[in-house]
């Protein structure tokens, strides 16, 4: 065989050759509905404040994280959803649901946010002995999907 073959023959075989798959990443965390990039370096700023608080436990300092988030950007519907992660997990049902309503009410077409804003309001409501406003709120929840 040639050396031009054996070149020709190589360059074959790279070009069929497929790229490694790509390293796992960490585990999802709980504000992954949240752009990746927030429009505003503040905001990114305190969204990564709010996560390590949430992963620590730190329910009050992460709420407060994204209070502060909701006063420069209040119609991201995002923020205002995960405000109510948060306010979830304080067993603040009342204020859970208050914010999975307000981020709703600024998600526009976005069905799957509104779905999981439903899906939140279920929960708390179902937290505070609802169970009838808790089905209803399921309900909405399916019709949007």
């Amino acid at each position: 065989m040639s050396p031009r073959t054996i070149v020709l023959a190589l360059a074959l075989v790279a070009a069929c050759a497929s790229p490694p798959p790509p390293e796992p990443g960490p585990p999802p965390s709980p504000f992954s509905t949240l752009p990746p990039h927030p429009e505003t370096p503040a905001v990114a700023s305190l969204i990564d404040n709010a996560r390590l608080d949430f992963q620590a436990g730190r329910y009050a300092n992460a709420a407060a994280s994204l209070e502060r988030a909701v006063r420069i950007e209040p119609r991201n519907p995002r923020l205002w959803q995960e405000l109510a992660r948060v306010r979830l997990s304080q067993r603040d049902f009342a204020q859970a649901e208050s914010c999975a309503q307000r981020s709703s009410s600024w998600a526009g077409s976005d069905n799957a946010l509104r779905y999981e804003n439903w899906q939140l309001i279920a929960k708390a409501r179902e937290e505070r002995g609802d169970s009838a406003g808790a089905k209803a709120a399921l309900d909405s929840a399916e019709r949007l999907r």
